[in-house]
């Protein structure tokens, strides 16, 4: 374990030699170092005296910092006092790709740092890296004190975690997915003697394995763009820029396996007519269809979240109950409790969640086709209402980014390379995942889903 001083001097003297020795150990730089780092050896820490991990300590030995406050006089470092120099650019780049990972395997981490002791290891090793930590009352950030704190984090439409609370971590090249099966009715039945076998519950797993592929972005560096960028939190918000769009690729992806699934045939959600739901519907949600879709998440499931075309989610927003002023948002986001509007409220007695999570994508415009002999093939769109605790499953090999980059001498180009292997799997999609039919089809029509 390194005091303060030996980090230090083992930074400057053996740096290819603990890159290694990360590489090795499947971990980022960053973590790697810390977990060698213990800033109690240097004997001068206080009980309430401040903790830095190792890259704090690198960094404010190479004099780099991503703070701005001007009251201060305290401003991020300029890039050109970075390049030529090996060691800033060495941290720089670690710096980049912590950047990337939090933002890329931010809710796998958040899942896996279930104990605080861990999480403030990870946190002070880096792993959970802001680039936005500008103090409140600071001129570059007037609407900092704004609630939605929309300065702190480069946001997503809608989070990896928003469709799913199973992140499954691998080395395999193969993974399936387990899952138990049992008799629901079974466990009513009586035990006629002593010799009577007990009704089993057994364990399965996906009728095929899925194969978590490796996606790779390459990011250049030239001189000239440090030089335009001029502080290096600029250059760390570019890349996590990228891992915003590489987030958004993985829900795409993850929605695709909802509507056709993934590790088995037939593995999608479960095909519904939003007439029914209601008879009376056209192409939007009535109060009725909205609360006979909660309905049909029984036996351990709920309708914890939906996601549409935004038309859809907007028709939903406004929807209000029949011959009264009560809006069905209002109706269905109390806990527990649904509001008659009629004299007093009455309590549901069944699970539901505590609100239902509403996203809007574009991704399930057209993507229900209605096919009738002699007639031209109809498009609808999807609305897909699902559990998300047990719809389908994210799995990722963590650690699995490149961490050497790459270098062009010639064009004096320096690349980052960000790879990441992952890929999702069906798990209880038929009980899990309704695709609900925004359109009025024929009786007669046959729907299917539309490929990608």
């Amino acid at each position: 374990m390194f005091d303060t001083r030996e980090l230090k001097e083992a930074f400057k003297n053996r740096r290819p030699e603990l890159v290694e020795a990360s590489v090795e150990a499947g971990v980022p730089f960053s973590a790697h170092i810390d977990a060698a780092y213990d800033p109690e050896k240097d004997g001068e820490l206080g009980a309430d005296a401040e903790r830095l991990s190792a890259m704090e300590v690198i960094c404010d030995d190479l004099g780099m910092t991503t703070e701005c406050n001007p009251a201060a006089g305290i401003w991020p470092t300029r890039c050109e006092d970075v390049i030529g120099d090996p060691e800033k650019e060495f941290v720089l780049k670690e710096l980049c790709l912590n950047t990337y990972r939090s933002v890329s395997y931010g809710p796998q981490m958040r899942a896996a740092a279930r104990t605080e002791e861990r999480r403030e290891r990870w946190e002070r090793a880096g792993t959970f890296q802001s680039v936005s930590d500008t103090p409140p009352g600071s001129t570059l950030t007037p609407y900092y004190d704004a609630m939605a704190h929309w300065d702190e984090d480069v946001e997503v439409d809608i989070a990896l975690d928003e469709l799913t609370t199973r992140f499954a971590e691998t080395d395999k090249e193969d993974y399936r997915a387990t899952i138990m099966h049992y008799d629901e009715n079974a466990f009513r039945e009586e035990r006629r003697n002593a010799a009577s076998d007990p009704p089993m519950a057994g364990f399965d797993t996906s009728e095929r394995p899925i194969q978590p592929k490796k996606r790779m972005l390459a990011i250049p560096f030239t001189y000239e763009h440090l030089r335009s960028v001029e502080f290096i939190d600029k250059a760390m918000e570019h890349v996590e820029e990228i891992a915003v769009q590489r987030i958004m690729a993985k829900v795409d992806e993850g929605l695709e396996v909802m509507l056709h699934g993934a590790g088995g045939d037939d593995l999608g959600g479960t095909l519904v007519r939003l007439q029914a739901l209601d008879a009376t519907a056209t192409d939007t949600f009535t109060p009725e269809a909205w609360l006979t879709l909660q309905k049909r998440f029984k036996r351990s499931y709920m309708l914890t979240s939906c996601i549409a075309p935004d038309r859809n989610i907007t028709d939903l927003q406004l929807a209000k109950i029949a011959g009264t002023n009560v809006m069905l948002m209002n109706l269905v986001e109390r806990q527990n409790a649904i509001q008659s509007g009629f004299g007093g409220d009455f309590t549901v007695m069944n699970q539901l969640s505590q609100g239902v999570r509403a996203g809007w994508h574009d991704y399930l415009e057209d993507r229900i086709l209605e096919k009738r002999t002699g007639v031209a093939t109809k498009k609808h769109n999807a609305f897909v209402a699902y559990d998300k605790r047990k719809a389908v499953e994210f799995v990722s090999q963590m650690n699995s980014d490149i961490k050497e980059t790459t270098r062009d001498m010639l064009k004096q180009v320096e690349y980052i390379v960000c790879s990441e292997t992952w890929g999702w799997i069906s798990y209880q999609p038929k009980k899990a995942i309704y695709i609900v039919v925004m359109g009025n089809p024929h009786a007669d029509a046959t729907l299917s889903i539309a490929a990608e």
